[in-house]
């Protein structure tokens, strides 16, 4: 079994697109944040639609679909309000907002032999939690218990994936944690779409070209505020939101 592992695709039909085009896999497994950010929200929905076995819900995803705060970071939180009202909320239907709402903020697969915790952030905080590459081991320990109503469940999982920082990392600590980094809107450096592929207990990242200047043409499309356009083509172009 070939399991696609995929994240944040943020409105990014033509990044989605290519990866799914590129790949041989059995399944796919996708960590959340569908929407937001990129000029097709609803064709990148459908898309998960059809070929996700395991779909998640992200901050995104509860904003769009429950009218609250995505909780991102402070200097990218103008650029997600506005593109969640004037692109996503715009775009997609009630029922495409009934999906989201529905989603599950984790799964526990067995992934061939695998025991795998799934979550979009983090373990500790499922929509909201940031489990960065160059945390110290006792941090990235912390996060690594569930918090419940019985208190904190410590993971005794072989595999946890998850996503939400938009940078690809794997580290060793008990369990193997992974994070396939942003299929739609990578912010390591690298504007290439970001992924991974589990094959036999094998992991491995990967990176991917895709028509970035077809997406960016898409977005001028909806003719949006300046402010907003320059970022984006910005993040798209460059693959981080530092100038």
């Amino acid at each position: 079994m070939r399991w696609l592992i995929i994240s944040d695709a943020h409105g990014n039909y033509d990044a989605l697109r290519r990866v799914l085009d590129s790949e041989r896999y059995d399944e796919v497994i996708f960590l959340g944040d569908a929407v937001d950010y990129g000029p097709q929200p609803a064709e990148t929905l459908d898309l998960l639609r059809e070929v996700g076995s395991i779909l998640l819900k992200g901050n995104h995803d509860a904003a769009a679909a429950h009218g609250i705060s995505c909780m991102c970071r402070e200097e990218l939180r103008p650029l997600s309000e506005y593109t969640r009202a004037n692109v996503t909320l715009k775009i997609l239907s009630k029922e495409d907002l009934k999906f989201l709402a529905r989603l599950p903020d984790k799964a526990e697969p067995l992934l061939g032999e695998l025991r795998t915790y799934a979550v979009h952030a983090s373990p500790r905080d499922r929509l909201y939690g940031y489990v960065m590459p160059d945390m110290s081991d006792e941090e990235l320990e912390e996060q690594m218990h569930e918090l419940g109503l019985a208190g904190p469940r410590k993971l005794d999982h072989e595999l946890v994936l998850l996503g939400h920082t938009h940078r690809a990392m794997v580290r060793e600590l008990n369990s193997k944690i992974v994070n396939p980094g942003s299929v739609g809107q990578p912010r390591d450096g690298d504007p290439r779409a970001s992924y991974a592929l589990l094959e036999d207990g094998r992991l491995e990242l990967r990176r991917i070209s895709y028509d970035v200047e077809g997406v960016i043409s898409k977005l001028r499309g909806l003719r949006l505020e300046k402010w907003a356009e320059d970022q984006l083509v910005h993040i798209l172009r460059n693959g981080s939101i530092e100038a």
